[in-house]
């Protein structure tokens, strides 16, 4: 026999128990146990509620639960009549049968059940309880998933290096973690800015090469190295120039996808959404359309070069 395994589906299996009770604690009396599994190494316990737990709750419930196992009451498991059970106030359950005597488990004061598996004879032995998930497995269906134990420890430990490794790349002490991530996320973010400003300022200054490239006053190209607000301020800069009267830039930014941009001078006669209507389907996409300038994204970047045909066909044909 395998004296730690049964000693860890012990805890784990009174650990249902007491979470059950807590459960009831924070959630209300609608909730009724729809099932549960304990192994040695997790339990799951299944119940009836009508919709997600909150963070706030969760957590409420694994404190009640802790400190009743804190309490360290002795655990009773016995044999007794039906109707001596129902006058101690066991609870049964998921449309289980019972006959005239049934087994029932003290767990402390608070938690009086049904249940004829194998327990710890102390509260205390369970060790701390820790939820590790929550979510819905039907409707109006809940499941707890949680450990026992040692295992919280050792879930708490594996946190613990996970920190300090992180709190190492950052170049911080652990409990300086969150604000030295803040503080190179804002770094990092103004870098961004700032490259892509200078992507934009490089862009903008190829608006008269762009514009001297014009075929009947309009202008289709590619334009790398720039994202879509940057194209979309070198087509507006481009539309402006003398002799266009439409422009069609397309990029691929650097964070992936397609954009296309549109714009048209207000005397051209040309509608910028109706330009790329068919290209934005082209690089599998869309966007607002509006008649001066409109922009498109879109999933499928190898279609770029075709839809920016689609879109000069579609100006020289206004």
């Amino acid at each position: 026999i395998d004296t730690e395994r049964r000693a860890a589906i012990r805890r784990n299996h009174t650990g249902t128990h007491i979470l059950h009770w807590a459960l009831r604690q924070v959630l209300g009396d609608h909730v009724k146990q729809q099932g549960s599994w304990v192994g040695p190494d997790h339990l799951r316990f299944d119940f009836s509620h009508f919709e997600a737990m909150t963070a706030e709750q969760v957590t409420a419930v694994e404190n009640l639960t802790n400190a009743e196992i804190l309490s360290n009451h002795d655990c009773r498991n016995f044999e007794t009549s039906r109707e001596e059970a129902e006058a101690l106030g066991a609870i049964a359950f998921f449309g289980d049968k019972y006959g005239d005597r049934v087994r029932v488990l003290e767990a402390g004061p608070n938690s009086v059940e049904l249940c004829g598996g194998t327990h710890v004879s102390a509260l205390g032995d369970i060790g701390p309880v820790k939820i590790t998930t929550e979510g819905s497995i039907g409707s109006n269906i809940r499941r707890l998933e949680a450990i026992t134990g040692t295992a919280p420890i050792d879930r708490l430990r594996g946190a613990e290096t996970s920190l300090a490794e992180a709190a190492d790349l950052v170049g911080v002490p652990v409990d300086d973690l969150i604000d030295g991530i803040t503080r190179r996320l804002a770094e990092a973010k103004a870098v961004r800015s700032e490259l892509a400003g200078a992507r934009r300022e490089l862009a903008l200054g190829r608006a008269d090469e762009l514009a001297a490239s014009a075929d009947n006053g309009i202008v289709v190209t590619m334009v790398d190295g720039i994202d879509r607000d940057g194209l979309r301020d070198l087509a507006a800069a481009v539309r402006d120039r003398d002799g266009v009267r439409a422009v069609v830039l397309g990029t691929s930014p650097d964070g992936g996808g397609a954009a296309l941009v549109a714009a048209v001078a207000p005397d051209s006669g040309l509608d910028a959404g109706a330009l790329v209507a068919d290209a934005a389907k082209t690089i599998d996409g869309g966007g607002r359309p509006s008649p001066d300038l409109t922009v498109v994204g879109g999933r499928s970047p190898e279609n770029l070069a075709e839809a920016l045909e689609q879109a000069r066909a579609a100006a020289l044909a206004g």
